[in-house]
This record gives C-alpha cells, sequence and structure tokens, in this order.
C-alpha cells in the first residue's frame, strides 16, 4: 500500500515503462491470460495509446466492459498524476459491472499496485507528508491523482458535468460505458470541457442501440474519432465455433438472436454485429418514426394557406410542446413546432400564438390535454392567477378545446396506428429527435442480454411532453373531430357524396371548419 514518505510518488510512477504498451500491462501484472488477448481487444488498447480519442460500438459479450476497466487500471497506473473518470446511464452499469471489472483487476493483480480502493474510487493520491514536499503549482494535479466512477441519469447528469470541469490533471482518461444512453450534459462536459491537450483521452464504448445519439454521430465515418467495431463475429469462439476465450460470445449466441428477432432485425444488428439500428432499443414509437425518412413523410411539408391551422399541445407550468397542424388529403400535416423549457405562462403562448402567420380554423382551432378542463383537469388553476387556464386563454382570445380523457395504454396504440398518416415538416427537427427517444424505462434488475426488460411506463425526460401533444393529436383525430358530419379520422371509407365538399378529402382547397365535433363531457 502507498507509503507515508516521499517514495509515494516513486511508487506511482514505477509503472512507466508499460506506457507504451498496455496489453503488456494487463497480461504482466494484472489478471489477463496471455492467450486470452485477441484482436479486437488489442486493436482497442492500441487505439487509447494511440489516439485521443477511440469510440466503440460492439455486440454483446465480446469483452467490452473487461477490456476498459483493465485499460481504466493500465492508464491510472502508468500515467501520473492522473485522473481517471468513468460514468454510465445508471448506478447500476458504473457500480455491478465497469467498476466490479476494475476491482477485480487490481485486487487480482500479480503485485500491490497500490492505492486505497473503495466500491467507485481509486485513490491514488500520496501522503499527506509527500504532497507537502510537492511544489505548490503541481499539488493540485497529485490531489486529484485518483480514478472514480459514477452514473448519470436524468436527475445527476447536470449536477455531474458541472463536478467534472474541476478535475483537470496532467493526464486524463474519460471512460463513457453504454455510450449510447449518456445524455447530452455529459458528452458536452467531457468534450468541451476536459480535451484541452493530446495527454486528455476518451473511450467511448457501448452497444450501439440509439442511431440518435451523440454516440452514434461520434461513430460516424467523418468524426475525428477512431471507431472501431466490434462484432460477435469477430471473436475467437465465433471464428473456432469453439470456446476460446472464456465468456464471449460465438455463434450459439447469434442464432439465438437470428432464431428469436430475424437476421435483418434491429436487434441483431447492435447485439450481435455492433451495429447502430434503424430505431433506438426500447423506443415505445421506434418503428413509426424509424421509418419517416424511408417512406418520405419527413420533409418539406410547410403551411398550405388555403387550409385552416389548428394547434394540440401539452400544455404545463414550465414544459410546454404544441404542435400546428393542417388536416389534407387523408394526411395530418405538421407544419411547425413550439416548445417552451422555461414557463413563458398564457400570456406569452397567446403572443406566440399571435405572431405566428397562420390562419387559424374558425372553431375548436386550439386543443389541449385533459388535464386542463376547467371543471375535473388536475393542472387546471393557472398557477400565476388562480383562474383556471381555459379561461385565461379564453379572456386573451384563444378558446382552448379539451381532449377527452383516456387509457394511456390505449393511447399509445391509437398513436401507432396515426403517425403513418402524419407528414412532417422538417422546420420541426426537435421535435422528430424528441420522439425518436420517447422510450420505456429499462428495468436493469430482470433485463438480460438476450432479452431486455422494460416497465409500462415512459421515462420521466424533456420528449414526455412532445409525446403527450402526439397522443393527444391521435386520439382527437380518431374520435373527437368532425367535418361535415364525417368523423376525419374514421378509418371507415368517406361517403362518396361527400368526396369534393372539403379540401380534406380532395377537390378544391378552400378554408376548412370543423362544424362541431363528438358530443363529450368534456368540451
Amino acid at each position: 500500500m502507498i507509503t507515508t514518505t516521499e517514495e509515494d510518488i516513486s511508487v506511482a510512477q514505477q509503472w512507466d515503462e508499460y506506457r507504451g504498451n498496455p496489453i503488456g500491462f494487463i497480461t504482466e501484472i494484472l489478471d489477463v491470460k496471455e492467450d486470452y488477448v485477441w484482436s479486437k481487444m488489442g486493436e482497442i488498447a492500441e487505439s487509447v495509446r494511440d489516439n485521443q480519442l477511440t469510440a466503440v460500438p460492439a455486440g454483446h459479450s465480446v469483452s467490452k466492459t473487461y477490456t476498459a476497466a483493465r485499460l481504466a487500471v493500465w492508464f491510472k497506473a502508468c500515467f501520473n498524476p492522473s485522473t481517471v473518470i468513468t460514468t454510465a446511464p445508471s448506478d447500476n452499469q458504473v457500480r455491478n459491472q465497469l467498476w466490479r471489472e476494475i476491482r477485480m483487476a487490481i485486487q487480482s493483480a500479480g503485485v500491490d499496485i497500490g492505492g486505497k480502493l473503495t466500491s467507485l474510487q481509486w485513490d491514488c493520491k500520496p501522503s499527506r507528508i509527500s504532497l507537502e514536499a510537492i511544489e505548490p503549482e503541481n499539488r493540485g494535479d497529485w490531489e486529484k491523482n485518483f480514478a472514480i466512477g459514477f452514473s448519470t441519469t436524468a436527475d445527476t447528469a447536470s449536477e455531474h458535468a458541472t463536478k467534472m470541469q474541476g478535475w483537470h490533471n496532467k493526464w486524463i482518461l474519460i471512460i463513457l460505458d453504454e455510450a449510447a444512453g449518456l445524455l447530452p450534459p455529459i458528452w458536452k462536459a467531457v468534450l468541451e470541457g476536459l480535451i484541452v491537450n493530446p495527454r486528455c483521452k476518451v473511450l467511448a464504448i457501448g452497444n450501439p442501440t440509439d442511431p440518435y445519439s451523440i454516440f452514434s454521430d461520434v461513430c460516424k465515418k467523418d468524426s475525428d474519432w477512431n471507431v472501431i467495431n466490434v462484432s460477435v463475429r469477430d471473436t475467437p469462439n465465433y471464428i473456432e465455433d469453439k470456446e476460446i476465450v472464456p465468456n464471449l460470445a460465438g455463434r450459439a449466441f447469434e442464432n439465438s438472436i437470428i432464431k428469436k428477432y430475424g437476421e435483418n432485425s434491429n436487434e441483431h444488428k447492435y447485439r450481435c454485429l455492433g451495429q447502430f439500428p434503424d430505431f433506438a432499443e426500447g423506443v415505445i414509437w421506434g418503428p413509426e418514426f424509424g421509418a419517416l425518412d424511408k417512406k418520405g413523410h419527413y420533409g418539406d411539408f410547410s403551411w398550405e394557406s388555403t387550409a385552416p391551422v389548428y394547434t394540440i399541445g401539452d400544455y404545463g407550468n414550465i414544459y410546454t410542446a404544441i404542435g400546428f397542424f393542417q388536416f389534407i388529403h387523408h394526411t395530418i400535416r405538421m407544419i411547425d413546432y413550439y416548445y417552451d423549457d422555461i414557463g413563458i405562462g398564457v400570456p406569452g403562448l397567446c403572443k406566440m400564438f399571435d405572431n405566428m402567420p397562420y390562419n387559424y380554423a374558425k372553431s375548436h382551432a386550439h386543443w389541449c390535454g385533459p388535464d386542463y378542463h376547467q371543471k375535473h383537469g388536475s393542472n387546471r388553476k393557472s398557477i400565476g392567477t388562480g383562474t383556471t387556464v381555459l379561461s385565461e386563454f379564453k379572456r386573451l382570445g384563444y378558446i382552448m378545446h379539451c381532449c377527452d380523457p383516456h387509457d394511456f395504454d390505449e393511447g399509445i396504440k391509437i398513436t401507432r396506428d396515426v403517425i403513418p398518416l402524419m407528414r412532417i415538416d422538417y422546420t420541426c427537427s426537435d421535435y422528430v429527435d424528441a420522439l425518436r427517444q420517447y422510450k420505456f424505462k429499462k428495468n436493469l434488475i430482470y433485463s438480460t442480454d438476450i432479452k431486455p426488460a422494460y416497465s409500462k411506463n415512459p421515462q420521466d425526460t424533456p420528449s414526455r411532453h412532445p409525446a403527450d401533444m402526439t397522443r393527444y393529436l391521435a386520439w382527437i383525430y380518431r374520435t373527437q373531430l368532425i367535418v361535415n358530419d364525417v368523423r376525419i379520422g374514421s378509418p371507415v371509407a368517406i361517403p362518396a357524396a361527400r368526396q369534393s365538399e372539403s379540401s380534406v378529402w380532395g377537390g378544391e382547397k378552400h378554408l376548412l371548419d370543423f362544424g362541431r365535433e363528438v358530443s363529450s363531457p368534456w368540451t
């Protein structure tokens, strides 16, 4: 263990000879058998040694966490003074996966490599006496001579991103584990706050589960990162069709995934081939939003000035998501999107409506969720005035109508049917990005590599607000809006006699008003 003399620093520097030989360190000093080092493990180690930025999209059970953990120990032991930072989207992933391997590597090493090891920190600071002997201008770096792990959930991401800004050191290695699930504040803190010189390195590694994540961006061919794809088919167990390295995936694993999901499935792509799928794992409307580009439903669908505009929003005290829609030729055209994250209130929203250039429908143009009904809604009161939100809108000249209350699961199903009817303008890119991230909560206790488990509830992220707005849109479209005695969203064919009466169904374009709506106690 670390002593209390000036020898502390020389002990910390005794592994300098392995700086250029990470594989030598993990096989000669740590617990890795030389026979178990395979091609991709060596390629990742050499990339971290030679490159500032390394990205590794990898399949399941290809030793990515095992390798990352031992590279963390190599870097911390061989580069001093240094700080090693590891993070992942959940505490379980940090504590019971990456740091379990880090602890195992340190405790199983052939020699005592020093430091004080706890569950999520390896403290290699010199003793107080040794620190006092160091020049004051260098003392701070040795104070930060440690490795640390933490999770970055939505609740803690901003806090940890701020802390990371103060962890500069002579040498830095940041390991972003399960990188596809990390939130933007962490990426920004790392790439804009910590990567300040060539001695600062990043290893982003994980299953490529989200094609719209920052991890996906850094893995693209035109990025500045050295990208190493690791497929199950790269493993010696697959190549030899027998167990060469314990716990590595092989042909049996790939065959089980193909049998369950199909060879061309998203699951086969990210679990076996280490490739990004068409849509993210666990996304509630993944296939529907994943198909937008392929079907040409996301493009130039700008405002048609001869047709009326309707708004549907999920209104909140702080967060509000509002879509602007036109119903044209059996399609739902989304021409604009507004998102408020500072809480401008009803007056601010009405001013925003006023400033838009659109021709709103003459009646039933503006819609909100059932939680704002003036008698029964849970959020009906305005915090600022104490009056109902609907009465505030009315006072300022906007009649707001409520979506009928409905079962959440049924709303999800109806929305799945309605999304293919949507045509979304490019100006609504923030909306599309948000819905591509709208996921069910993952149950990390019951999830396995073969079968992830999800709860019935969505993640509580900013995506929830545009998602709720979309659910209201689908419900209103299917059950409440009526044009010329015909329910606009009915899946049954419209009577032939009605086809020429409205621009919605074809024929001459003109301003269209919803004459009435389905009878409802909520309106």
